[in-house]
């Protein structure tokens, strides 16, 4: 019972404390220099946690934008020379034991030509993207070649002494190239495509956190001003009507900066998603497809005729998308006639033959120079596209970064002078109270 009756009194002593504490702040506040004391140091307040918003939002979108530009495209590029590289090195290698005999060295050192520029290309992904994703997948990659490497060089070996095995172990090397390779290497290049995106997409959003805590500030502002206006029975505060003019100039600035820029980044988003991307792939196609039509000379197979054809198929579409996407229609048009000529090279070898074509006119339609000047000049005009495109793409990321140029200035500038005609429409009327 006495400890109920403590803690009843105890009870008692902390309600009476806090209403004493509270009837001390009402009593505080009911002079109007106080009150006008309070409510500028809140505006203050908000103006200076405003101008921080503003500066880390603008600061994270130029540094984001700065990143894509000097990394992220080098990085894409890099990941998709990897891609060919290791394509063109599949095909070739193949080519290297079929064509004349005065051609066999040039396939080989364009080959291995192939496997260096891979090479340089992963390692320049690898100090480009440090990722733990994308260094795995470089890691994996570089830790392969050597064993495809040497599955090549054997299938060569042998296959010039008329061994049987030497098909085998070219298999083994195709089959290593398409089944591990070129799936890692397309996943590093969709990771990294993906990155770039991301990273613009994330430049374009406007900072609705900044946006927020201006309106907050703005309403603040005009309520302040009605206050003076009753106590002080002036219409209008010349310094919190100036204070207001530059809040709303602050994020005037800020939105239509970030809106320009996330209209440039979506131009280069929409590049590089609807125009590079199955350009890319229509070329990775291709070197697939010149692969193909080897493998049906030095190891065929049931469906490899089939494959080929839906090959060439695909890249009938993927050049159709990348001109709908936007793609500059001189430099598409001329992929697409290369393609054509391509597929009229080798109709013969894609249709039902009656009789069969004979080895020897197979080989002269898969290895023969005019055969191999339509393939070269479809990859030559993709490659001319993708260039020409990428070039574009960064063009509108720099115009990105350009929009935000000096709007962090011009938004600390304009809180700075906000607080000072705060403080210029605030203080007399303090001083008007002591």
């Amino acid at each position: 019972m006495v400890i109920g009756r403590a803690r009843s009194a105890a009870g008692v002593g902390n309600r009476r404390g806090w209403a004493a504490a509270r009837a001390g702040a009402l009593r505080w506040f009911e002079r109007t220099e106080r009150r006008l004391v309070a409510a500028s140091a809140v505006l203050a307040g908000v103006a200076v946690l405003l101008g921080v918003l503003g500066e880390v939002a603008v600061r994270e979108r130029g540094a984001l934008l700065d990143d894509a530009v000097a990394r992220r495209g080098a990085s894409t590029a890099a990941a998709l020379d990897v891609y060919r590289a290791l394509a063109d090195a599949d095909a070739t290698s193949l080519n290297a034991v079929v064509v004349e005999a005065y051609r066999v060295g040039d396939e080989r050192k364009r080959y291995r030509e192939d496997l260096f520029d891979a090479t340089d290309a992963l390692r320049a992904t690898a100090s480009l993207a440090p990722e733990e994703s994308s260094a795995r997948r470089v890691r994996k990659l570089l830790d392969h070649l050597p064993e495809y490497s040497r599955l090549v060089e054997a299938g060569w070996g042998n296959s010039a002494l008329n061994q049987p095995v030497g098909t085998s172990y070219l298999g083994q090397a195709s089959s290593l190239a398409r089944e591990v390779l070129l799936g890692e290497a397309q996943e590093l290049h969709h990771e990294q495509a993906t990155a770039l995106s991301n990273a613009q997409l994330a430049a374009g959003r406007h900072p609705w956190e900044v946006y927020a805590v201006g309106a907050v500030l703005l309403v603040l502002l005009v309520l302040a001003q009605i206050y003076l206006a009753r106590r002080t029975r002036r219409q209008l505060n010349r310094g919190l009507l100036l204070s207001t003019a530059l809040v709303l100039a602050a994020l005037i600035t800020l939105g239509v900066s970030v809106n320009l820029a996330a209209g440039h980044a979506a131009d280069s988003v929409d590049e590089l998603d609807g125009v590079i991307a199955p350009l890319a792939k229509a070329r990775n196609l291709a070197r697939i497809a010149d692969g193909d039509e080897v493998r049906i000379l030095v190891f065929p197979k049931v469906g490899d005729v089939g494959r080929l054809r839906d090959g060439l198929d695909a890249l009938d579409r993927e050049i159709t998308a990348a001109r709908t996407g936007g793609g500059n229609q001189q430099r598409v048009d001329k992929a697409a006639t290369a393609l054509v000529s391509w597929r009229t090279a080798v109709a013969p070898l894609l249709g039902n033959q009656n009789p069969p074509l004979t080895y020897p006119e197979m080989s002269g339609l898969v290895i023969g120079t005019a055969q191999a000047a339509h393939a070269q000049r479809f990859d030559e005009a993709l490659t001319d596209a993708i260039t020409w495109h990428t070039a574009d793409a960064a063009t509108s990321t720099a115009a990105a970064k350009g929009s935000l140029a000096d709007t962090d200035l011009v938004f600390a500038v304009c809180v700075v002078l906000a607080l000072v005609s705060l403080g210029w429409g605030m203080w007399p009327r303090i001083r008007e109270y002591y």
